[in-house]
């Protein structure tokens, strides 16, 4: 494997020796339901006090062709082209307490040397925890509270109320292998996962970066503001609540949601109970829940 620490280059005036933080948050977008990651990454660093303190070279591991980043043309020539980066972040909560954020799209190449680079970042800033920001389109509907599961590098750190009680095989993306990785070398690493109601996942979703800063600063000492996202929420809410009171099959499809939810969060309070389901019986009503979960980029009431 390639130097991890090559991968990484430092502003020239930034001096490590001063830099600590306990937090490193990873907003590293793939297909990004509900735009979370990005929302995440520009309401933090247009609301809090921030510099870049370097970034990965993405030549080594971002396909360009896959991810075909914005140009600009005007009649007869290119202009503006927006070139990807993926940029770490020192910024300071509402307390002054810093953290740090790698943000940017999902590398491409590279996975196993890229890991070595976040663990090299790790150990150069005194890092403890490292935190995943992401969301999944997920058969819930808008009208309930959004649901936020956590998943860690080890088993039997994150408690039976917060994980899926289901083992399945999934297609792998780089931060599922960080989380892997981490965890193998013995870092503490967290995924926070907002589940995205599946036909909004196309459009911002503010609840869904909402629900994920909340549990991120129940976890940590962050004092994170969230500005401008409880408005932007509600215009959200409101605009497809006055589009479903249009169509009956979507208000159907609305009702069933809710009714999978509601019977899904019921058998997840039983777990905290005595009468505690069968890993059989809870399987099933997972399965239930995700029936509806055909395509991972379904139609959007928010187009």
């Amino acid at each position: 494997m390639l130097d991890p620490v090559s991968l990484f280059e430092f502003e020239p005036h930034v001096d490590r020796r001063k830099v600590r933080a306990r937090t490193l948050l990873i907003t590293l977008g793939s297909r990004d339901p509900g735009h979370v990651q990005r929302t995440i990454t520009q309401h933090l660093l247009n609301t809090l006090p921030n510099h870049r303190l370097g970034g990965v070279d993405t030549d080594q591991v971002i396909d360009y062709a896959a991810l075909r980043p914005g140009i600009g043309f005007e009649r007869d020539h290119f202009t503006g082209y927006r070139a990807p980066t993926i940029d770490l972040h020192h910024l300071e909560d509402a307390e002054g307490h810093s953290f740090l954020m790698l943000a940017g799209p999902e590398p491409s190449l590279q996975w196993e040397r890229l890991v070595g680079t976040v663990d090299y970042l790790i150990d150069q800033f005194d890092i403890t925890e490292t935190i995943v920001l992401q969301g999944v389109p997920a058969p819930t509907p808008h009208t309930r509270p959004l649901y936020v599961s956590r998943y860690a590098g080890v088993p039997g750190v994150v408690p039976a109320s917060e994980s899926v009680p289901m083992a399945f095989e999934m297609g792998a993306n780089f931060t599922s292998i960080l989380t892997l990785r981490l965890g193998e070398r013995g870092r503490t690493v967290t995924g926070l996962v907002a589940h995205v109601p599946h036909y909004l996942a196309q459009g911002d979703v503010p609840d869904a970066a909402i629900g994920l800063l909340e549990r991120l600063s129940e976890r940590t000492t962050l004092d994170l503001p969230l500005s401008g996202l409880p408005a932007a929420a509600q215009i959200l809410r409101e605009r497809v609540d006055a589009e479903l009171a249009e169509s009956d099959e979507a208000q159907e499809m609305v009702a069933q949601l809710e009714a999978q939810y509601d019977d899904y969060m019921a058998q997840r309070s039983l777990t905290q109970g005595e009468d505690m389901p069968s890993a059989d019986e809870i399987g099933a009503q997972v399965e239930d829940f995700l029936r509806g979960l055909t395509d991972d980029n379904g139609d959007s009431a928010d187009e």
